[in-house]
């Protein structure tokens, strides 16, 4: 569990400096931890991204979990650009629902135990 503790603190960290590079004013995180898995809420209030870039994170956060990459995740994160790191993070979760509502961006990533 010490392990998931931390891929859930990167994941975080990683959506983070996302977010705050795109010049977002107001966001909050809420991470619910369960026996089986861990839920990351995610509010961008007043969101600057398009229903474009909307599509964007479905499309590189909506990939399969790649259980296989996990174990080279932390050397992979910190040397690619934004792109990947996305890409990682859709291989680290096994759902994402995003949604763009009255001006704000909704999302909540769910990664369950093995």
């Amino acid at each position: 569990m010490r392990h998931e503790t931390k891929k859930i603190c990167r994941i975080v960290d990683e959506l983070t400096t996302l977010f705050l590079k795109e010049d977002t004013n107001e966001v909050d995180f809420k991470i619910k931890k369960d026996t089986d898995k861990a839920v990351i809420s995610i509010v961008d209030y007043g969101t600057h991204f398009s229903e474009e870039d909307v599509r964007y994170f479905r499309e590189m956060l909506g990939v399969q979990r790649q259980c296989e990459i996990e174990e080279y995740y932390w050397q992979l994160a910190g040397e690619t650009d934004d792109e990947e790191e996305l890409t990682l993070v859709g291989a680290m979760i096994d759902e994402v629902k995003i949604e763009k509502r009255d001006g704000n961006l909704y999302m909540e990533l769910t990664r369950y135990f093995e």
